[in-house]
C-alpha cells in the first residue's frame, strides 16, 4: 500500500512541474520568445508523459492487488479514487494549456 501512496506522491509531483513548466513557457509566449516558449512546453510535455506512466504503474498495481485482496478497504479506496479524479483533472487542463 505504501507503493501506491509513492505513485500519487510521484504523480502530483510531475503533475506540479508539468504545469509549472507549461505557466512559464506561456508567459515566454506572451513575450515574443518562441525559443523558450518551445523548450518550456516540451518539458511539460515530458513532466506530464511522467505523470502518466506512474498512473498506469498505479492502476496495474491496484488491480494485482484486487486480485489477492480482492476486498481492499473503503479508506483505501476512496483515497485512490479521490487521487484518481485529481489527476485527470490536472492533467486534462495541463492539456488544454499545451494546446495554447
Amino acid at each position: 500500500m505504501k507503493k501506491i501512496k509513492r505513485y500519487v506522491e510521484g504523480i502530483d509531483e510531475e503533475l506540479h512541474d508539468a504545469k509549472s513548466y507549461m505557466e512559464t513557457a506561456l508567459e515566454y509566449k506572451a513575450s515574443g520568445d518562441a525559443t523558450r516558449y518551445a523548450r518550456y512546453k516540451e518539458m511539460s510535455i515530458q513532466e506530464l508523459a511522467h505523470a502518466t506512466s506512474l498512473h498506469e504503474f498505479a492502476v496495474q498495481d491496484i488491480e494485482k492487488l484486487r486480485s489477492v485482496y480482492p476486498d481492499i478497504p473503503q479508506d483505501m479506496q476512496d483515497k485512490w479514487d479521490h487521487a484518481h479524479v485529481s489527476y485527470v483533472e490536472k492533467a486534462a487542463w495541463i492539456k488544454q494549456m499545451q494546446a495554447m
